[in-house]
């Protein structure tokens, strides 16, 4: 990526086919990333689409990963998110920075979300995760995705903050997801932020957010808290008090809509394959029966290959909007000031050139001899540059811990067994909620 000297010298930038006035709307809300990766592969890594009134650029694959590698203050996700933080009282908030203060940021928000959080508090994932599974009796049915959300909630709290949210579970999802429908995916409209309901749900998590902050130090798991204090006592150009109160939020919101989708997909891909859910309930049954060890999570390889095939199918987190801060060019093709541009970096998961067959599921693409991801930009669902996710290896230790307590407690199935769940995009808030599974006895 280079500053561009004089873009108007630049060739035009190609622009995926689209209707006159709506431009792609349709393609982009029945399925953005079959459209998008069907547009990369035909137009190249850098095109335009038109939604509306609106011109996005689109960097797909390597190139998006590039730019966001090189990056040296050309784009940034400020305009992303700063409706959701002004809205909640502060001014900025982690996403919204780059370069040393976006360092120095990420540094003190480190200790909630490091591996080790996982590996030091398996024994509390486990009896969670057996819990849980325990409240739907044999013969009962147990829907997917409020318990992935109860479980992935309970265990982040419980190790991040040393809380469980309780009754403010609920409320939160509320919050965050109009936060969401309205600042980001853009699915409702501002209105949605004065309703009651809303309000009344705002409301519960900062009060759950005060009472994080209120705890006795010595009840914390780990340091998140007073290193996130000290930040804000030592760069209050960084971190004021009400920014302080939303970051006491961040590990809820790093959870349930990417770990909780992903654990969700997860059970429904192995569910309804049982050849792969055997293979994978071979290898972690004996980890599980000998306490879950955490030397021996490594050894839940196409439990962890299920894992990351459900991240290549569902990229629940890596099509990025980006604003541009000044011109420059990328491509070849300039990007102006103030556009809006989508990191598609999914869209080399798609590539046949880099994926067997890549509609399909398969596990052993993940696994040796294949190693298909390990191409150079095959395989990114955690980001790209500095803005990598500060919580990858938390969420992998915590999906492998709790889908191998989940395959071996009990007996379950997919119900119906024909069930077929609604196609899942990115922009949808979490998966079909009719994805059950019943208990036998």
């Amino acid at each position: 990526m280079t500053t561009a000297a004089s873009p108007a010298s630049s060739p035009p930038m190609p622009v995926a086919p689209g209707l006159p006035l709506v431009g792609s709307l349709l393609p982009m809300i029945r399925d953005s990333e079959g459209f998008l990766a069907a547009q990369a592969a035909r137009l190249g890594p850098c095109f335009r689409v038109r939604v509306l009134n609106q011109s996005l650029v689109v960097l797909a694959g390597p190139a998006a990963a590039q730019t966001m590698a090189d990056n040296t203050g050309e784009v940034n996700a400020w305009r992303v998110w700063e409706g959701i933080i002004k809205e909640f009282g502060g001014r900025q908030v982690l996403t919204m920075l780059e370069g040393p203060d976006h360092l120095a940021y990420r540094a003190a928000a480190r200790a909630g979300f490091a591996k080790s959080r996982v590996l030091e508090g398996l024994p509390k994932v486990t009896a969670l995760t057996r819990e849980a599974l325990d409240r739907t009796p044999p013969g009962e049915v147990l829907r997917v995705v409020p318990f992935a959300q109860r479980l992935v909630a309970d265990c982040i709290g419980t190790l991040t903050l040393g809380r469980l949210p309780g009754p403010h579970l609920a409320e939160f999802i509320t919050y965050w997801h109009t936060q969401l429908a309205v600042h980001l995916v853009g699915s409702a409209r501002p209105a949605a932020l004065r309703k009651a309901a809303y309000l009344r749900a705002r409301a519960s998590a900062r009060a759950f957010a005060g009472e994080v902050l209120a705890q006795d130090p010595g009840e914390q798991p780990s340091t998140y808290v007073s290193d996130l204090r000290r930040l804000r006592d030592t760069r209050p150009d960084l971190m004021d008090d009400e920014e302080l109160l939303f970051m006491m939020l961040i590990p809820y919101v790093a959870g349930l809509d990417t770990v909780v989708n992903v654990l969700s997909l997860t059970l429904y891909e192995l569910y309804r394959r049982p050849e792969v859910l055997a293979r994978v309930q071979a290898e972690a049954r004996p980890v599980v029966e000998a306490g879950l060890p955490a030397e021996r999570l490594r050894d839940l390889k196409v439990l962890h290959a299920a894992v990351l095939e459900v991240l290549r199918l569902y990229p629940v987190a890596n099509t990025l909007p980006r604003y541009a801060t000044r011109d420059f060019t990328v491509q070849g093709y300039p990007v102006r000031q103030g556009e809006r541009l989508l990191m598609a970096l999914f869209t080399s998961q798609r590539d046949p050139a880099l994926f067997r067959n890549p509609d399909a599921f398969d596990v052993d693409r993940f696994l040796p001899p294949r190693n298909e991801h390990r191409r150079k930009g095959a395989f990114q669902p955690y980001g790209a540059g500095a803005h990598t996710c500060l919580g990858a290896g938390m969420a992998e230790a915590l999906l492998a811990s709790v889908l191998a307590v989940t395959v071996t407690h009990g007996r379950f199935r997919l119900f119906p067994q024909t069930f077929r769940m609604k196609p899942f995009h990115s922009a949808n808030l979490s998966p079909d909620p009719r994805l059950s599974l019943r208990r036998d006895a």
